[in-house]
């Protein structure tokens, strides 16, 4: 709590915020990418999403054999997934510890998924 209050809460979220519109931003990019949710500005700092040619768990392992860590699977709401269909959605998350240079290596890593499962 020292550490927040010392940043200030008005900060930590506007950096959360700035962090999620441009993940959003260049997940868009990525061709056969789906994102879940809403918008943006009607989200906190999670993203969860599918790509068309790879299970999110293949997702989740070749981004992590480059050093971006994220999650894969029902995140406790596989009614949802359920609902949409999906077995299971790859859910990257975004705080005030994170650049926008991490957000690239994402992007980048989407593309190498893309590429093994051309």
């Amino acid at each position: 709590m020292d550490f927040l209050g010392g940043l200030g809460m008005q900060a930590v979220h506007a950096h959360e915020a700035e962090m999620t519109e441009y993940a959003m931003d260049r997940l868009s990019e990525v061709p056969g990418l789906r994102v879940y949710g809403p918008p943006a500005a009607e989200r906190g700092g999670v993203v969860a999403f599918s790509m068309a040619e790879a299970h999110p768990h293949d997702v989740a392992q070749i981004l992590d054999s480059i050093g971006v860590a994220v999650r894969a699977g029902h995140h406790c709401a596989m009614p949802i997934h359920e609902k949409l269909g999906v077995p299971a959605t790859t859910r990257a998350s975004f705080y005030v510890y994170t650049t926008t240079a991490e957000i690239d290596r994402l992007i980048d890593g989407l593309y190498k998924v893309k590429h093994i499962f051309a």
